[in-house]
C-alpha cells in the first residue's frame, strides 16, 4: 500500500511537470544546473537555487549570484523574498571567496553596512576607492584612508555632512581655490559658523542659481527682506518660492502672485500648489496652467484634469501561453519573473506586457512601467473595493485612488516608516481602526482586511471634516488620512483657512499626497467602470 501511495505521489508530480513549458518542467523536477546553464528568468532564478550547493565549484555559485542579484536591482521587484540587498549579500560573499574582481562592486552596493565596508576597504585602493565610500556614505572609513592632501572636495563634504563645520573650513577653503563649485559649499559652511558676511562674499562668487538662492536665504536670515527678494528671484524655484512667501508677509500679494505663476511653469512637485495659491490670490491664469500640469488640484476648483491617454495599441506579448500556463500551475512566482525579464530585455514592449503583469497580480510593477496612461489606473480588488465603499459611504472610485497611491495595490507593500498593507497603515492608526470597528486587530497584509479598514478609516476622517464644505471636506480627509488628523485640523484652525493651510503647511508629502490622489480619483471617474480585473493572491499562488 505504502508503494502504491509513492507511485501515485510521484504521478502527480510528473504531471504537472509536464504540464508546464520548458524549461519549467525541468525546474519542477529539480533540474536547477541543467536550467541554470540558459538563458531567461529560469536560468537566473535556477542559478539562485545552487547558491549553497557546496558540490559545485565556488566560480560557478559566485556567477549565479552575481546574476541573480544584479536582475533584482535592476528590476527592482515588488516580490516577498526578493530582498537586493540579501541577494549582494550572498553575491559579495561567494565572489570574494572565489577571488572574483566583481567582489568589489558587490560590496559597493552593500555600503555603509559595516562588514562591506571592511572588505572594501582590503580589496579596493586609491581614487575608486574613496569615491565608493563617499557614495556609499561610509564616511569614517574614507576620513581614515583619504590622505590629508587628497581631494580636499570629499574630505569637505563628509566634515560638512558629519556637522564637524569648523573642521570643513579649510578644505572647502581649499577646493574653492581648485574650483569654483567649492564656493558654494565653503559659503554654507561660513554660514553655519555664524560668519554671514563671509559667507556672502563666497556665495556672490558662485554666480550660479544655488548661488543666488543662498545669498537669499543669508539675507532672510539677516532681515534684509527686500534684498533676499531680488536674490531669489534669479535663483532656484525654490527661491521664487521663498521670494513670494516673503512678499505676501509683506503685504505685496499681487506682486507675490505673479511669482507664483512663474513657478508654475518650473517641473517642481509644489509647481502647482504654487498655482492653486496664485489662483486664489486672484491671477485667473493660474487655471490655464493647472490645465496644462493635468494636476490633481483642479478638482478644487471644480474641473476635472485631462485623463490620461491610452497606450499603443499592439499584439499580445509572446510571453502570455507561458506566463498564463505557469499561473494556471499556481507558479506564479515564476509568471512574475518572465515578465520582469521581459521588460528589462525590452522596455518598449510594456503596452504588452503590463496587462500580463496586471493578470499576475503584480500591479505595483505594472503601473510603474505605465506611468502616464491610462493603462496606469487597474481596478483589483474590484468586488472588496465596491463593498466597503458602499458600506461607509464613499464613492468606490475615491478608494481606488487613494489605495493607487498609497501602496499601487501592492498587499505587501510596507514604507520606509513603516506602514503597511494596501492601506499603508502605521501600527497605532490600525490598532485605532480595529477599535473603531469593534473588533481584534486583522492582518494588515491581508488585501479584504485593509481594503475594510481603509474604508472606514476614511469615511471618519471625513466625518470628522464635516465642517467644511465640498471640496474642501474631501481635501480635508485626505491629507489627514497621509498627515493626521489632529495635524490636520490644528494647521486648518491656526491658518484659518483650508487652502492657506494646504499651501503653507510645514511638510511636503501631504501636499504632494492630496494632488496625486485627487489627480487619480479624477481619471478613475473619468474611465468609468474600467476592465474588470481579478483580485489575485499574487497571480495563482
Amino acid at each position: 500500500m505504502r508503494w502504491m501511495l509513492l507511485g501515485f505521489i510521484f504521478l502527480l508530480v510528473s504531471c504537472r511537470a509536464q504540464s508546464l513549458p520548458p524549461p519549467f518542467d525541468r525546474l519542477e523536477q529539480g533540474a536547477y544546473r541543467e536550467v541554470a546553464q540558459g538563458e531567461g528568468f529560469a536560468a537566473l532564478w535556477a542559478g539562485s537555487q545552487l547558491l549553497a550547493d557546496e558540490t559545485l565549484p565556488l566560480k560557478e555559485r559566485a556567477e549565479y549570484a552575481f546574476r541573480w542579484a544584479d536582475f533584482l536591482e535592476r528590476a527592482r521587484p515588488f516580490e516577498p523574498g526578493y530582498d537586493r540587498k540579501a541577494a549582494w549579500r550572498e553575491a559579495a560573499r561567494l565572489l570574494d571567496q572565489a577571488g572574483d574582481p566583481r567582489a568589489v562592486l558587490a560590496y559597493a552596493r552593500l555600503l555603509p553596512e559595516e562588514e562591506a565596508t571592511r572588505r572594501l576597504l582590503a580589496l579596493d585602493r586609491g581614487p575608486t576607492l574613496w569615491e565608493r565610500l563617499f557614495q556609499g556614505r561610509a564616511y569614517a572609513a574614507l576620513l581614515e584612508v583619504l590622505p590629508p592632501d587628497e581631494r580636499p572636495d570629499l574630505r569637505a563634504q563628509v566634515l560638512y555632512r558629519l556637522g564637524r563645520y569648523r573642521e570643513a573650513l579649510p578644505f572647502y577653503q581649499a577646493w574653492a581655490k581648485r574650483e569654483e563649485r567649492g564656493l558654494l559649499g565653503l559659503g554654507w559652511t561660513l554660514f553655519r559658523l555664524g560668519r554671514k558676511e563671509e559667507a556672502l562674499e563666497a556665495f556672490a562668487r558662485y554666480p550660479h542659481p544655488e548661488g543666488l538662492y543662498a545669498q537669499g536665504f543669508v539675507l532672510e536670515s539677516q532681515g534684509r527682506l527686500l534684498e533676499a527678494v531680488a536674490a531669489y528671484r534669479r535663483s532656484t524655484p525654490e527661491g521664487l518660492l521663498r521670494a513670494g512667501r516673503i512678499l505676501e508677509a509683506l503685504g505685496q500679494k499681487e506682486e507675490a502672485a505673479r511669482l507664483y505663476l512663474l513657478l508654475g511653469q518650473e517641473d517642481v512637485p509644489f509647481a502647482d500648489d504654487a498655482l492653486l495659491w496664485a489662483y486664489r490670490l486672484g491671477e485667473e491664469a493660474a487655471r490655464e496652467g493647472l490645465r496644462r500640469k493635468g494636476s490633481g488640484l483642479l478638482w478644487l476648483l471644480g474641473e476635472a484634469p485631462p485623463p490620461p491617454g491610452p497606450p499603443p495599441a499592439v499584439p499580445e506579448a509572446p510571453e502570455a501561453p507561458l506566463v498564463r500556463a505557469l499561473l494556471g500551475a499556481k507558479r506564479g512566482e515564476w509568471a512574475r519573473g518572465v515578465l520582469r525579464y521581459a521588460l528589462l530585455e525590452r522596455p518598449g514592449d510594456w503596452p504588452a506586457l503590463v496587462p500580463l503583469l496586471y493578470e499576475a497580480g503584480a500591479y505595483r510593477e505594472g503601473i510603474r512601467a505605465a506611468e502616464g496612461t491610462a493603462l496606469a489606473y487597474p481596478r483589483p480588488y474590484r468586488d472588496w473595493v465596491e463593498e466597503e465603499a458602499r458600506r461607509y459611504g464613499l464613492e468606490a472610485d475615491l478608494l481606488f485612488a487613494l489605495l493607487h497611491v498609497e501602496s499601487r495595490f501592492d498587499p505587501y507593500a510596507v514604507s520606509p516608516t513603516g506602514a503597511q498593507g494596501l492601506g499603508q497603515f502605521t501600527r497605532a492608526t490600525w490598532l485605532d481602526v480595529a477599535r473603531m470597528l469593534g473588533e481584534e486587530p486583522g492582518d494588515p497584509f491581508d488585501p479584504h482586511t485593509s481594503i475594510r479598514y481603509a474604508a472606514r478609516y476614511l469615511a471618519w476622517l471625513y466625518e470628522r471634516c464635516r465642517g467644511f464644505l465640498e471640496p474642501a471636506r474631501t481635501a480635508c480627509a485626505l491629507t489627514a488620512y497621509n498627515g493626521g488628523i489632529g495635524y490636520t485640523l490644528r494647521g486648518v484652525e491656526q491658518e484659518g483657512d483650508l487652502f492657506a493651510f494646504l499651501w503653507r503647511q510645514e511638510r511636503d508629502e501631504p501636499r504632494e499626497y492630496l494632488e496625486k490622489v485627487l489627480r487619480a480619483y479624477a481619471h478613475y471617474r473619468a474611465f468609468g467602470e474600467g476592465p474588470a480585473r481579478p483580485a489575485p493572491s499574487r497571480g495563482g499562488e
